[in-house]
């Protein structure tokens, strides 16, 4: 059964082309390519096909229930009519170039994927949309389940992954499938895999020169098919209709067919010119016919010569012959009750017995029983986060960021064949350092930024091991400022983080390495698990590793460890991960301006740990401040200080452009707090923002407090008060409920007033307590100590000790050096001539004697003309029953005004009691002053006269 090649022609210019079967009644083959074009042809011989430009670009079409979808160059899935190729509307969006299509024959779903590694699920009658992440590259192919459950993909980043739609999770993953590269249209291969079209039983995808296929629903390998001629890579693979052969086409224009029950190939045709086939489809009404186009822009057909149709067609069986033969079947085969023991005895029971299924008595239905060793519970698998280095974006992408913080970006230019690569280091402050340019000759992947170093990493090529480069950015000596150093064979970095005073390597052997900045190996510390980040900012460094699975829950389990690096010491910590919901992975990990360990999910919310308290706090959910559904923010750092986070806004996309440059931006750290835009929210938000002390926020307190009291909510005013209020807020909230008339929530906090003053004082004395207990322990750990050494000189005294002479009998001086016994030892100067004789002698009763040091002053006592300065509460407390007293007749709210009154009154006249005697200390303290002036000038006088007196 060879297959035989039709003459190919023009179609489109040179360059990705894709072809696919109309599905109406007219039928025909619909192209797109490189000029942005879609043409319909009636047949491979038709000379004038309609066409009409769509974008600049097309490069995925397919039809589906009389319409026309194609994918093109503006980011968007188009809709066109038929015949005349008009555009009727957009089914969805991307924020890069749609690079592929795929659909199902009765079903209404659309999947089409992106070069921002995005998967969306599109229904083409309510419109709705499922968004499937997970892919690190651009999307090169797609495949639909015919049952809709299931869509198969592959990618740049070397992956084959099989997607449950309603679950939008990955069902299964075949890594390491597809050739790595950065780009949808530099990509050597597509390895675009295929559902089988009647029922989706089985999944084929290319891999090398095979095709390997696999069961629905385990993916277990079934069998490879192989073909002995093939000279170059499979890239595409498709199943015929009916489901009973495969065709797969090759890179060197080569194109083979195989039937599915024998494995046998059918034929094997190679392109006349061998330009790589872009796309193959077979005819849905001609099911021996098989259209492709190359990258030449030409249009083909194959025929696929069947010997005898009956052989992949069967014909239907006649209902009424099927029952015939199993009439006779049974006539021949029937039970002998009484003698079961022939050759020829059918017995259902030993079919049973040899199955080992059980039956119920009642309903005689199958139970299934479960294989040895097999546990009830569910296991689901759960797959685990890879690495990745904060602040980067990933390494498939041909110009990328590899690093970007508060310190400055790290970019890394690569060319298409990967031979050429370059990086760029920038700094936010001129002052730290000049910007650098590196040719990136080791292919270093990691990198990472602090004021002090610049951290680079690479991994084992072959050619070169895995090495750490540090330049160090700051720092005394001349000479060069670059250290490396190789790692052990087998060992990789993952992750990489420098910081003011450290180096920080996670390694693949679960090692966390420590250098210093100038190169000092310092430190090997064991990962309780597999590394998936580090971070690092001033002495500080965390780093987060799985620490288990939680299978059932589908859920992942990280710890976090915090390490603080000064000098010799490193203290370290140990927080769990937390994670918003299942199934989510870390999107950045680090630490924000006061040290605090932060960290935020895939769905955009952040959370900061609490050193006080020891638990994380959530901070932000940055989801509801992104205006597009497919937004997201780049986090670069997060500032607890002015309370926002520095990020980049990425539209449609995770991760941002490196050309045009995209605009930092400031959100702040909103509190996903209930019913956010009432005024009670705003207020308790701005009471419990991160970095404030809600017991000193006396405006915000006094602002719930009037809303509560506004709100006939007496109960949370009280709560409020006994919380968090200050004396001073309490005394403003007595006043404010006094103006309100309500005088039973005045009372109540008249009471918690004396309440808190009583436990002032409480504490202030237990304070004075402490302290004595305190200097009791210090005695106590005195008299202990004292108790050793004399412990100790008993333990001596046992002990034969030499005693001293009382005399020390000393050698004699052998110097010969002549002394004056008449030289004094005293340290008066010496003097000569006159100035001996009109010196002089000193009066020793005129040494002015050692003075007494001063003496503290004593406290003066406080005078009951000047009393301890009094709250209004806590002295409207006191007088409440004289002031009552005395104005019987007046209403609460009156009372409190008049209280009000005299306790000013009293404050003024104590005041001015108070001025009184500041006045008359200051003119006796004038007045001694003045004497202490005087006796010093009569001292000083005397003592000028004293030195002329004369003395015998």
């Amino acid at each position: 059964m060879p297959l035989n090649g039709k003459p190919s022609r023009y179609a489109h210019p040179e360059g990705h082309t894709d072809v696919c079967y109309f599905t109406g009644e007219k039928g025909g083959l619909l192209t797109c390519g490189s000029d942005g074009d879609v043409r319909s042809w009636l047949n491979l011989m038709d000379d004038d096909p309609d066409a009409s430009c769509i974008s600049e670009q097309v490069i995925s079409v397919v039809s589906k229930n009389d319409k026309i979808y194609v994918a093109t160059d503006n980011n968007t899935v188009q809709i066109l009519t038929y015949p005349d190729l008009e555009k009727e509307g957009i089914i969805t969006r991307f924020s890069a170039t749609v690079c592929a299509l795929a659909s199902s024959k009765n079903g209404n779903l659309i999947v089409s994927g992106a070069c921002d590694m995005r998967i969306q699920v599109s229904n083409i009658q309510t419109c709705d949309s499922i968004e499937l992440n997970g892919h690190q590259g651009p999307i090169l192919g797609l495949s639909l389940d015919p049952q809709e459950q299931f869509v198969a993909s592959s990618s740049t980043d070397g992956s084959i992954r099989v997607w449950d739609i309603k679950e939008k999770q990955v069902a299964h993953i075949w890594n390491n499938v597809v050739p790595k590269g950065n780009s949808f249209f530099t990509s050597k291969t597509y390895s675009t895999p295929s559902f089988q079209c009647k029922d989706g039983k089985t999944l084929a995808f290319p891999q090398g020169k095979e095709v390997v296929v696999v069961e629905r629903g385990t993916w277990k390998e079934l069998f490879k098919l192989r073909c002995p001629d093939l000279k170059a890579e499979l890239s595409i693979c498709k199943f015929s209709q009916c489901g009973t052969l495969l065709a797969a086409s090759s890179v060197h224009g080569e194109i083979v067919v195989w039937e599915i029950e024998s494995k046998e190939q059918i034929g094997y045709i190679t392109h006349d010119r061998n330009a790589k086939i872009t796309s193959i489809a077979w005819s849905p009404n001609l099911p021996n016919e098989i259209a492709f186009c190359d990258s030449l822009g030409m249009l083909g057909c194959v025929d696929v010569v069947v010997n005898s149709v009956e052989e992949l067609f069967p014909k239907t069986v006649d209902s009424n012959q099927s029952n015939q033969d199993l009439d006779n079947f049974i006539e021949n085969y029937k039970v002998d009750d009484d003698n079961d023991d022939g050759e020829n005895v059918i017995s259902l029971d030993k079919i049973k017995a040899s199955v080992q299924i059980d039956y119920d008595d009642d309903s005689q239905e199958p139970i299934a029983q479960r294989p040895e060793g097999v546990d009830n519970k569910v296991s689901l698998k759960v797959e685990p986060q890879e690495p990745f280095q904060p602040g980067s974006s990933p390494t498939v992408l041909l110009n990328r960021y590899m690093a970007w913080n508060n310190t400055g970006v790290i970019k890394c230019y690569s060319s298409e064949d990967g031979q050429e690569s370059s990086i760029e280091v920038e700094f936010h402050d001129a002052s730290i350092h000049h910007p650098i340019h590196i040719d990136n000759y080791l292919q270093h992947t990691l990198a990472s930024l602090s004021p002090k170093a610049l951290a680079l990493a690479c991994v084992d090529n072959g050619d070169t091991p895995s090495k750490l480069v540090v330049v160090r950015l700051q720092g005394w000596g001349s000479g060069t400022k670059e250290w490396s150093i190789n790692f052990p064979q087998g060992e990789l970095p993952l992750c990489v983080a420098s910081g003011d005073n450290f180096v920080a390597v996670a390694t693949s052997k679960r090692r966390l390495r420590l250098f210093t900045a100038s190169g000092t190996q310092r430190r090997i510390i064991a990962l309780p698990g597999a590394p998936v980040a580090i971070n690092a900012l001033g002495n500080q460094l965390v780093a987060v590793c799985h620490a288990g699975l939680s299978g059932v829950q589908k859920e992942q389990y990280m710890t976090m460890i915090w390490l603080q690096i000064r000098g010799s010491n490193i203290r370290n910590r140990s927080l769990a991960v937390p994670l918003s919901g299942p199934e989510l992975k870390l999107a950045w990990v680090g630490l924000t301006d006061r040290g605090s360990p932060a960290v935020m999910d895939e769905d955009g919310v952040i959370s900061i740990y609490d050193a006080k308290s020891s638990l994380w706090n959530v901070a932000c959910d940055t989801a509801n401040q992104c205006k597009g559904a497919a937004d997201r923010f780049f986090v670069i750092g997060i500032s607890e200080i002015d309370n926002m986070v520095r990020c980049i806004l990425c539209k449609g996309c995770p991760y941002p452009q490196t050309a045009p440059a995209p605009t930092q931006i400031e959100i702040p750290l909103e509190l996903p707090l209930c019913d956010p835009e009432s005024l009670k929210s705003k207020m308790e938000a701005k009471l419990w923002q991160l970095g404030t002390d809600p017991n000193a926020n006396d405006e915000t307190l006094l602002s719930m407090f009037v809303l509560a009291c506004r709100g006939n909510a007496e109960y949370r005013a009280v709560d409020l008060c006994e919380e968090f209020a200050s004396q001073k807020v309490l005394e403003l909230a007595v006043k404010y409920a006094g103006r309100l008339g309500q005088m039973a929530l005045v009372t109540k906090l008249q009471s918690l007033a004396r309440t808190k003053e009583d436990q002032d004082i409480n504490e202030e004395n237990g304070g004075e307590i402490r302290e004595r207990e305190d200097d009791r322990l210090s005695v106590n750990q005195v008299d202990e100590e004292f108790e050793e050494v004399e412990n100790a000189d008993e333990y001596l005294s046992l002990t034969p000790i030499q005693a001293k002479p009382a005399v020390e009998i000393r050698p004699m001086s052998l110097s010969m050096k002549r002394q004056n016994p008449f030289k004094k030892n005293g340290k008066s100067p010496s003097l000569k001539g006159l100035q001996a004789m009109n010196r002089l002698p000193e009066n020793p009763r005129s040494s002015p004697a050692a003075e007494p040091p001063p003496q503290k002053p004593k406290p003066k006592p406080a005078s009951k003309s000047n009393p301890a300065k009094e709250s209004f509460v806590v002295w409207f407390g006191k007088h409440n029953e004289e002031i009552a007293e005395e104005f019987p007749e007046v209403d609460n709210k009156r009372l409190t005004m008049i209280a009000l009154e005299r306790y000013k009154e009293n404050e003024k006249a104590a005041s001015a009691v108070e001025t009184s005697l500041k006045e008359r200390e200051t003119k006796k303290r004038k007045l001694s002053d003045a004497e202490n002036e005087k006796s010093q000038s009569t001292e000083t006088i005397t003592r000028k006269l004293s030195t002329f007196a004369y003395t015998e």
